[in-house]
């Protein structure tokens, strides 16, 4: 019995890497300028960076995002790109010009959210994510509006 579980094991473990690597998303490194704007996501969520370093959220309490303690009411914040500050510590610098994950601090009754964002798709989406090794973890995806 033993060599049978550790022949499906081995059967299975090229399975699991498969769709381990399935679930990465390559990051894109932008300009704040990029960032700056209204970002919607996919059941109402929505985001407005300014160039000042701070922002607007709308809608956060979303089903994707219900477990993050985020506010469905308008709330507000600060954001910057996440940098290196030694070589397995990354902090979010608002002198930061570019980077491919904003850190976002929440203000009021919305502190509580835990919550970043992954610039993907080329810097065409922000992936909502509260895991620094799966940058589309919580699966709402947010698109800059024209």
């Amino acid at each position: 019995m033993h060599r049978t579980a550790l022949r499906t094991l081995t059967a299975l473990a090229p399975l699991l890497l498969l769709t381990a690597c399935a679930e990465s998303q390559p990051t894109t490194k932008v300009t704040a300028d990029h960032i700056t704007g209204d970002w919607m996501g996919p059941h109402g969520e929505k985001f407005t960076f300014a160039a000042d370093r701070t922002f607007t959220a709308n809608g956060l309490d979303s089903k994707n995002l219900a477990d993050e303690m985020c506010s469905g009411k308008p709330s507000k914040g600060g954001w910057a790109f996440y940098v290196a500050a030694s070589r397995n510590t990354d902090i979010s610098d608002k002198a930061a010009k570019s980077g491919s994950w904003i850190g976002l601090s929440f203000d009021g009754a919305a502190e509580n959210c835990r919550i970043d964002l992954a610039v993907v798709d080329g810097g065409k989406a922000l992936c909502a994510t509260d895991d620094p090794d799966a940058p589309c973890g919580l699966d709402v995806k947010f698109a800059k509006e024209p």
